[in-house]
């Protein structure tokens, strides 16, 4: 029994010992297991912390992206950012989706008779960067846009199936950036007189560039300015029907480019610089062009009525047809740079002094930009359309012996499209391409741009011209800088001479080597002009005085000595230089009497346009007391010998005058008072029974000389005589009738006067600081009409104070002036308003 006891604790033992080895065990495991999962727990804690570490980094990095994608760019990422955006735009290829019809027609166009390598070109554009150099700053700054700006613009992309697409694509992506270039080119005071810049560009689709007044001009034009009863005592000329019916035609097919790049000089001027023509790749392919343009071509010889076949014929006829196209409107416009894009091909012009003669060169940017090439972003398009129009802004503007010289030029006659019907279709599409070249360009001086080569530059050098290329022996265009301080070309044509050489009055001979270029001329006084033109004594403040002699000569012999230089001083560094400000009927060119220094303006007509410039002078010669105090001096008129050419026209008449200065509201100097002035100005007119009847802004200027207002352009002027007396008749009809003409004749004067004032004050709002635009402290309400409502100054004892007038008021007067045609009762309401409004008693209180 003890045993069996014993046996039986002895089991419990072995069992407890058994189930405390299992627990233990399972403890162990149960450790194991916590400490495994401490360790996936702290290794999640690890991974997480990196992932955040690593989320935080990836935040950073976008933050700083995006900072960084907003930043400003420099120069060498600017460029480098439009190239990648130039070369992103996709060309449609399938004919079903694109425009159809020619790709030019010759026919009808004047052409030249050679069409040379410019083979300087990239010497010419490696001398620009050069000159970029010198300012390290403006490689450096961060002034360009930014590549959020610019992938915007990459957004706005669309593939080239059309003339209009390639445009659009051109303006978002070359020149906007050649624009914003230049800004900052001229931006650096540097670069400014290195460059001898005098302003910046705007790309236009047309040459039409009057003066920002016009548009108001032509809205107070619609304002009635009633009926005048007394048009028997007035002299005025007709008004000439429409010029764009009567102007002379351009020789060839016009002249109107696709695009044109405009040089605004801060001095108002609008110089059309650069002809621009595009051609969308489906119409004119990069192999027709480099296959076309490899060599001379003389197209009277290579081209016109001459029969080939193959590819190599038919790109050849092609790229003369399109060179010519674009040389025309070149021409015809005076301008000696363009070119010529389809997207993927450049082709570059210049017109030398041989106007017979156009120099190209074919840049293909996406094959030019070589990643081994320490300059490779001058290569790009907007790099190589940036230093090329600043070619042209520097260059001499064309000569009146280059326009004489260009009137002598053929014009395509044989039908182009026949030619190209004789030459089978198969043979026309075989492409046997003439592969291109990349450029490179060799023994480079100096570069604003640096750039880090992947490997080591290669050795070849430019791209090497043809055979053909070294038989000509037609030197391509040297270098030219700025028009201030210039080389002359080589000419091909022969320069004008002098009768002689002209001797001043001391006796001394004046060569061209020895004259000043009269852009740098100062003009002559108002004071010195009126003693040439009434025999008043020399004066002596005037700034071409020692130039004078002792004593003014006669005007009618000053009229007879200008014509006669005007026929001969021709060229490129004449005394008469366009001032490329034009008007409706009128240009005006700076004149210099070489003889005797007599520094003016003349306005130049076309021939249609002479019976107006007779009557401005007539005009003038009514009001001398005025000349050179509220008007310019004039001195007559001449009927020039020989034409002289500006934008299309050819001007066959001049009337001198003095310089009066700029359009009085573009001009700095011109402050407070100024509407005061204009009106003291119009008023002496009217003493004189001048009506101007065309009474606005833009022909009012302000000479910062003597301070004071001009007021030019009496083309359209009536000149009002005394009235004529009837016979006596108790009834005192006559007496009425002469009350009634003369208050017809008042208010004809007085409602000028108003508009003018209208307009003026209209001109001065929109020349104002934009935060004028909320109503000033210390306006009133006051009513003109039931249903205008004018702002008043509060009541002042200062005097006149038509210069305080509102912007806001001023549109509300004005819109409801031109809002309708009114009938007669409706206009003797309006007038009367005005009347009421405007009355004397009101004139020294602000007009809104």
């Amino acid at each position: 029994m003890d045993e069996l006891e014993k046996l039986r604790k002895q089991l419990r033992e072995e069992q407890r010992l058994r189930e405390e080895e299992q627990r233990l065990r399972e403890e162990e495991q149960r450790l194991r297991e916590e400490e495994q999962r401490r360790r996936e727990e702290a290794e999640g804690r690890v991974l997480e912390e990196q992932l955040q570490r690593e989320e935080e980094q990836r935040r950073r990095e976008e933050a700083e992206e995006r900072a960084s994608a907003s930043q400003p760019l420099t120069l060498h990422q600017y460029l480098e950012t439009c190239h990648s955006l130039s070369t992103t735009i996709e060309v449609v290829s399938d004919r079903s989706l694109t425009t159809q019809g020619e790709t030019t027609n010759p026919t009808g166009r004047i052409y030249p008779q050679r069409i040379i390598p410019w083979t300087t070109f990239p010497t010419r554009q490696e001398e620009v960067w050069h000159q970029l150099s010198f300012s390290p700053s403006f490689s450096s700054r961060t002034a360009f846009p930014s590549r959020h700006q610019l992938e915007y613009v990459r957004s706005l992309l669309h593939p080239v199936s059309s003339e209009l697409g390639l445009r659009n694509s051109q303006r978002d992506v070359v020149e906007n950036a050649v624009q914003k270039l230049v800004d900052e080119t001229y931006n650096d005071p540097s670069l400014r007189s290195r460059l001898g810049l005098h302003g910046t560009i705007t790309f236009e689709s047309h040459t039409n560039l009057g003066n920002a007044e016009e548009s108001l001009s032509e809205s107070m034009e619609q304002m009635s300015m009633g009926t005048d009863s007394s048009e028997a005592a007035t002299t005025q000329l007709p008004r000439p029907p429409n010029r764009a019916t009567h102007r002379r035609k351009a020789r060839g097919k016009g002249n109107r480019a696709d695009q044109f790049c405009i040089y605004r000089t801060s001095d108002d001027r609008n110089i059309p610089t650069v002809a621009i023509e595009y051609k969308p790749p489906h119409k004119l392919s990069r192999d027709e062009v480099v296959t076309g343009l490899v060599s001379k071509i003389q197209p009277d010889h290579d081209i016109i009525n001459k029969d080939g076949e193959g590819f190599a014929f038919a790109a050849k006829r092609l790229a003369t047809a399109v060179v010519t196209q674009l040389f025309s409107y070149m021409v015809g416009k005076g301008i000696r740079y363009g070119y010529v894009c389809t997207g993927e091909t450049y082709v570059f012009l210049h017109i030398p002094d041989d106007p017979s003669c156009v120099y190209y060169s074919v840049c293909v940017p996406s094959l030019d930009f070589q990643d081994d090439d320490e300059t490779r972003l001058h290569r790009t398009a907007v790099a190589q359309v940036f230093a090329f129009v600043l070619q042209a802004i520097r260059s001499p503007l064309p000569s009146q012996a280059w326009h004489s010289a260009a009137e002598n030029l053929d014009i395509w006659c044989v039908e182009y499209e026949d030619v190209l019907r004789s030459i089978p279709e198969t043979k026309r599409k075989e492409k046997r391409a003439t592969p291109y070249k990349p450029q490179r360009w060799k023994g480079f001086k100096r570069s604003p741009i640096r750039t880090r080569s992947r490997c080591l530059p290669a050795e070849g050098g430019t791209r090497q011209p043809s055979s053909d290329d070294e038989n000509d022996h037609h030197e391509s265009p040297s270098p030219t800088f700025d028009r201030a301080n210039r080389r002359k070309e080589p000419p091909a044509i022969p320069k004008d001479t002098r009768s002689g050489e002209i001797k001043d009055r001391g006796g001394t001979q004046r060569g061209n080597s020895m004259r000043q270029n009269i852009q740098a001329r100062p003009y002559c006084t108002h004071k010195c002009l009126r003693g040439l033109a009434f025999g008043d004594p020399i004066d002596k403040e005037c700034p071409n005085m020692p130039d004078h002699g002792s004593f003014h000569i006669d005007q009618q012999q000053f009229l007879v000595l200008i014509r006669s230089q005007l026929a001969v001083d021709r060229g490129p560094e004449a005394d008469c230089v366009p001032l490329h400000l034009s008007g409706s009927r009128g240009s005006l060119f700076k004149v210099r009497l070489s003889s005797h220094g007599y520094t003016l303006v003349a306005k130049g007509v076309e021939g249609m346009d002479a019976a107006l410039l007779r009557h401005e002078n007539e005009v003038y010669d009514c009001i001398r007391a005025l000349q050179g105090e509220y008007v310019p001096v004039c001195l007559g008129t001449v009927d020039l010998i020989e034409p002289y050419y500006f934008d299309s026209g050819v001007f066959k008449h001049f009337l001198f005058m003095s310089y009066a200065g700029r359009p009085v509201f573009k001009s700095v100097q011109a402050k407070a008072g100024i509407v005061d002035k204009i009106v003291t100005a119009f008023t002496e007119l009217h003493k004189r029974h001048i009506l101007h009847c065309d009474a606005e802004p833009r022909n009012v200027l302000y000479d910062v000389r003597i301070s004071r207002c001009m007021i030019v352009d009496f083309e359209r002027a009536s000149i009002h005589t005394r009235q004529p007396l009837g016979p006596i008749s108790p009834s005192g009809q006559n007496r009425k009738r002469k009350r009634t003409l003369e208050k017809d004749k008042r208010d004809v004067f007085t409602r000028e006067l108003q508009a003018l004032q209208l307009a003026a004050q209209m001109g001065r709002a929109l020349s104002a600081p934009k935060d004028q635009g909320k109503r000033p402290q210390g306006i009133q309400k006051h009513r003109i009409t039931r249903r205008t409502t004018r702002l008043q100054q509060k009541p002042t004892r200062e005097g006149s104070n038509y210069d305080q007038l509102h912007p806001y008021s001023v549109k509300k007067i004005l819109s409801q002036q031109v809002s309708r045609t009114p009938g007669k009762r409706s206009t003797k309401r309006r007038v009367d308003a005005l009347d009421r409004n405007f009355d004397s008693s009101e004139a020294d209180s602000a007009i809104s």
